[in-house]
């Protein structure tokens, strides 16, 4: 009997979730389950949301994404959607990836990394 609590006990056990899939395009890795990022092996000095800005592109590699919704995405629910935040933020994020440039700011549409 002792041995049939043991296995009973085994399969109840709960599994560990599966860790998010690291995310590349090009020279840019990003790490969401250990939440780092580099850019060409070097390592990237994020902010929270500069973090997710590029996670969020990183996940859709090549559509655009509205300000709007990366607004919504990295933001809460009280951000002033006439804000210039994300503008802000994406500045930041730019100039900490450095050389070449790999966000493209497509006009009256949003951003978009990686390729068309």
């Amino acid at each position: 009997m002792k041995n049939e609590t043991a296995t009973t006990s085994t399969r109840i056990s709960p599994t560990a979730p599966p860790l998010p899939p690291t995310l590349v395009c090009g020279d840019i890795t990003l790490d969401p389950a250990r939440r780092i990022a580099f850019r060409a092996g070097r390592r990237l000095d994020l902010s929270p949301r500069e973090f997710a800005l590029l996670e969020c592109l990183l996940a859709v590699p090549g559509l655009v994404i509205s300000a709007e919704e990366l607004l919504e995405r990295v933001w809460d629910e009280a951000a002033d959607p006439f804000s210039s935040a994300v503008k802000h933020t994406m500045h930041r994020l730019r100039a900490k990836l450095g050389d070449p440039p790999v966000i493209e700011t497509i006009r009256e549409g949003g951003y978009r990394i990686g390729p068309s």
